[in-house]
């Protein structure tokens, strides 16, 4: 009896010589087929990078990606990619950093990100700190750059992963001015 070329349904050998069960085995391969081959094809609507763009709001959706509207299609897809690393570190200096660097592209030495952050751990030997602990980000930018728009993103980013109970501010400087 045939079988679908593609994917042949494997009997056991009980049935190597029962006609109708090879049919029926046949048949279901062919129905299944399809299924199957989307089902292998899975991994490529899931990966940030080979998902179809119809896709790509989806998996911002599914991941928890921090996403702005006006961001292009790379970006978001970096989004995408960096969620789970940046999920273990929301709320941190590190995550700060890392969203900066690997989604805004604000990498050293064009700009220098400055992280004062006053939550850390104190002892005994470090100077007691202070009533009305700030964290302070500063951006460093080149000469040319947008400072109101710098401002505006820095903001929102600080915003995403500053601990609700600490207040914050941002500050964007431009070098040169």
């Amino acid at each position: 009896m045939p079988t679908s070329p593609t994917r042949p349904l494997p009997l056991p050998a009980v049935y190597g010589h029962d006609t109708v069960a090879q049919a029926f085995a046949a048949a279901i391969g062919e129905v299944m087929a399809p299924a199957e081959e989307r089902l292998d094809d899975l991994d490529a609507v899931l990966d940030p990078w080979r998902a179809p763009p119809a896709f790509l709001d989806w998996l911002i959706r599914i991941s928890g990606a921090r996403v702005e509207p006006g961001w292009d299609e790379i970006r978001r897809r970096r989004a995408v990619d960096l969620a789970a690393r940046l999920a273990a570190y929301r709320g941190t200096p590190y995550g700060l950093g890392l969203e900066a660097r690997e989604i805004l592209r604000w990498v050293p030495p064009d700009f220098t990100l400055v992280v004062d952050d006053p939550g850390r751990v104190f002892t005994d030997s470090d100077p007691a700190p202070g009533a009305g602990r700030m964290l302070t980000v500063t951006l460093t930018a080149p000469a040319g750059q947008d400072r109101r728009a710098l401002e505006s993103r820095l903001t929102r980013l600080v915003q995403a992963h500053c601990p609700a109970h600490l207040p914050f501010k941002a500050v964007v400087t431009i070098a040169g001015s």
